[in-house]
């Protein structure tokens, strides 16, 4: 379900906005995205065997821990597309 929402949020970004001329803005959102899906999903997932003792000390599962570095590419990826000038093209000015 999180993949079909994602789907939606990109062409919507890719069409109704300027994200396609910014490099990397688009990757960012969806890999971000993937990240809290990924994240929020391993909450109402049973941990794995072999990792329960690990879940029960640290409060998180050990795919939530995974997904972290997710979140920090993400953000990393979204806040250097906008700070990077927009490539030229798109529709001309009126």
């Amino acid at each position: 379900m999180e993949g079909l929402a994602l789907i939606v949020i990109l062409l919507y970004l890719f069409w109704r906005t300027r994200a396609r001329y910014r490099p990397g803005l688009l990757v960012g959102v969806f890999t971000l995205g993937m990240g809290v899906a990924r994240f929020v999903n391993e909450f109402f997932r049973e941990p794995d065997a072999h990792l329960q003792e690990f879940a029960a000390e640290t409060g998180l599962s050990m795919g939530q821990w995974l997904t972290i570095p997710m979140f920090a590419v993400g953000l990393f990826l979204i806040v250097r597309a906008l700070r990077r000038p927009e490539l030229a093209g798109g529709p001309p000015p009126a």
